[in-house]
């Protein structure tokens, strides 16, 4: 017989459960599992799960567990996507519950997103209910045959009204399935499940389990499984029935490239053509574009053209426009978008990528089809209002930053475990403490790393029952929030694609994080609020209103020698990304002189490439002779003393 599983929760859905896909996947395997249904609250965690059963050859079941308004009351439903409009529809449900204030989906709403779903009425979610009978006939009036009466038996005890739920639905010819909601793996994490649900509620654990009536909710066997429902072997056949008509799929997406608005007569690539030589003449001051800037301009364009990313450049020009008009302050250019002599004629960049020898192929390479990535920096304090220019000009449901999730490190578990458990303020400072403060630390390494940690585990039986929850939660998702710069960018509403949720200051957040989003083929662009932007520009305005002129960044000169003289010295506290020490250190060493020594500076001071500091700086001040690899390099290794520093240096040589 088939085995399924009906109403899976996954820890995607923030301690709502504590079944994760790594621990997940290998059990449905060993149980011979042919369906598996994902049911969380949100459409969290989705596309992880329906790739993971793929992968295991599995048959992944898209799922939504909702409250349903009905009258003055709500009522749980699990909604399957049995068509590629069932899914279009849990896509738009799912967002739109999401959105409003009391989670609950009206019951209009739900007559209208019924058309390609399943409905699963679970007797469990109906035991309190006096006039389920009306709820259940009222269901059997939108789904018809699509409508199922669940019938659960966690651990396998019946329910007290159960022969009541069959009687009538025989009656009314509503299909009976075995259904079981899956909130933890096994029976022996129930208690780490309500470990969870009161650090989600931020209670302290009690005797009394707030989620006892829980305890049976954990993944059956399949033995376990035929068992509770041994005298019904019909309704596990029409579950497998049931979950087998489902079958809805995320789609492979291709890029979906939002449109900018053009003008009656042009095409984003004519009139990304057009304004591009009007910016570089511009630029250079000059009628006339020289030969070497027309061809590089040229050979830009038919790659971004022909690669369909022509309004991608308008957008991003378009509101980098906005910023300059509004005097919301914008960072130069960062990344591999700088080596664009586009992205410099469209004022996008302030780096002229043919004074400094860089090569577009780092930004944009036809042999490797990637999206476009351009950085954009904005004085952090005015960031939101570019936001909701893009927001605005683009249609606010086609426009949404993007949501990811912390998880329980080994700190934080530790801390919210030990609270749950009911430790004092002492002792959670005293673990937190006995935790080394050191990337990738779990708290097995921590356990076996610390002495003092392991004597306080001897001491207590309870200390040592705090541990054994405290490893099962570790890493599992605990809240939502914002990627710090990520937008996303859609040619039609987002809800056609991905689920959305309440976000911020009016702009939507996506519910699935950058990768799930990029997978789906939209187009995310980075608005990064920089906080040594914002200090530039309180500068600025100070020296403006205290009748002092008003300073253009661009014109700022790139031969200073008492800028040289700090930089030398070390003393660039508040500087972007040189204000480490290991920074100041490696600046005192190669004593800047040149623009080009700070970018040979930021380029060294990384893994690897920091162990030629010292050549470099030996190099620069004469007291080493510079010697070449090969004397082929020598024109291409000139301005870095022999040393190779950059990956444009790499590639120029790989050619050479």
């Amino acid at each position: 017989m088939t085995h399924v599983y009906t109403k899976m929760h996954t820890s995607a859905d923030l301690l709502q459960s504590t079944i994760r896909l790594e621990q997940l996947i290998p059990f449905l395997q060993e149980q011979n599992t042919q369906a598996c249904a994902i049911v969380n609250s949100k459409l969290y965690g989705l596309l992880p799960f329906c790739k993971a059963l793929q992968q295991a050859n599995i048959h992944a079941v898209l799922g939504l567990s909702i409250n349903v308004q009905w009258q003055d009351r709500k009522v749980p439903l699990v909604l399957y996507a049995q068509t590629q409009e069932g899914y279009q529809h849990l896509l738009k449900i799912s967002s739109a519950v999401s959105i409003r204030e009391d989670n609950m989906l009206p019951w209009k709403w739900l007559e209208g997103y019924a058309a390609g779903c399943v409905a699963l009425l679970s007797s469990d979610d109906l035991v309190e209910t006096e006039d389920w009978t009306e709820v259940a006939s009222a269901l059997n009036k939108v789904f018809g045959n699509h409508l199922f009466m669940g019938i659960a038996r966690p651990a396998g005890m019946k329910a007290e009204k159960e022969e009541t739920f069959v009687t009538w639905c025989e009656t009314m010819n509503i299909t009976l399935v075995a259904s079981h909601s899956c909130y933890f793996l096994r029976p022996e994490d129930h208690f780490a499940f309500e470990v969870a649900r009161a650090i989600d509620s931020g209670e302290k654990h009690t005797d009394a389990m707030r989620s006892a009536h829980l305890q049976g909710y954990f993944a059956p066997t399949e033995e376990e499984w035929r068992s509770w429902f041994a005298d019904h072997p019909e309704w596990l056949a029409s579950s497998a029935t049931m979950l087998a008509s489902c079958t809805a799929e995320i789609p492979e997406m291709h890029v979906q490239m939002p449109k900018f608005p053009v003008p009656t007569g042009e095409t984003a690539e004519s009139l990304l053509v057009k304004e591009t030589f009007a910016g570089l003449a511009e630029r250079l001051k000059q009628e006339e574009i020289p030969k070497v800037y027309q061809e590089r301009l040229q050979y830009e364009l038919e790659i971004i053209c022909s690669m369909g990313f022509a309004d991608y450049f308008l957008i991003v020009a378009d509101f980098m426009h906005f910023a300059k008009e509004n005097r919301i302050l914008t960072g130069p250019g960062r990344g591999s978008s700088a080596s664009s002599l586009v992205a410099y004629s469209l004022s996008i960049t302030q780096v002229d990528p043919l004074v400094y020898g860089l090569l577009f192929e780092r930004f944009l390479n036809p042999e490797r089809v990637t999206l476009p990535d351009i950085d954009i920096d904005f004085v952090d304090s005015k960031r939101q209002k570019v936001i909701h220019y893009v927001a605005q000009k683009y249609g606010k449901a086609n426009v949404a930053q993007i949501i990811t999730f912390g998880t329980l490190s080994a700190k934080a578990v530790a801390r919210d475990v030990a609270r749950v458990f009911g430790f004092d303020a002492e002792t959670l400072e005293k673990i937190s403490k006995m935790i080394p403060n050191k990337p990738g630390i779990t708290l097995q390494k921590a356990v076996a790393e610390s002495q003092g940690l392991q004597g306080w585990l001897a001491e207590d039986e309870k200390h040592r029952r705090w541990l054994e929850v405290a490893l099962k939660l570790e890493g599992v998702p605990r809240n939502s929030s914002t990627h710090a710069a990520g937008i996303v960018l859609s040619p039609s509403p987002l809800v056609n694609t991905i689920p959305i949720e309440e976000g911020h200051d009016g702009i939507y957040c996506t519910q699935w994080p950058m990768g799930d989003i990029e997978a789906c083929g939209l187009v995310k662009m980075d608005f990064l609020g920089l906080r040594n932007l914002t200090i530039l520009e309180q500068v600025r305005w100070s020296i403006y209103k205290a009748g002092g002129p008003w300073i253009e960044f661009e014109l700022i000169p790139m031969q200073d020698e008492k800028t040289f003289q700090l930089l030398q010295m070390g003393d660039t506290l508040g500087i972007f990304q040189l204000e480490s020490e290991g920074m100041k250190q490696a600046l005192r060493d190669i004593q800047p002189t040149h623009f080009l020594d700070i970018v040979a500076v930021n380029a060294l001071y990384r893994p690897g490439p920091m162990d030629f500091i010292p050549m470099y700086a030996r190099r620069k001040a004469g007291r080493e002779s510079v010697t070449m690899p090969h004397p082929a390099l020598e024109p291409i290794l000139r301005e870095t003393f022999g040393v190779i520093v950059y990956q444009e240096q790499i590639s120029v040589t790989r050619s050479a």
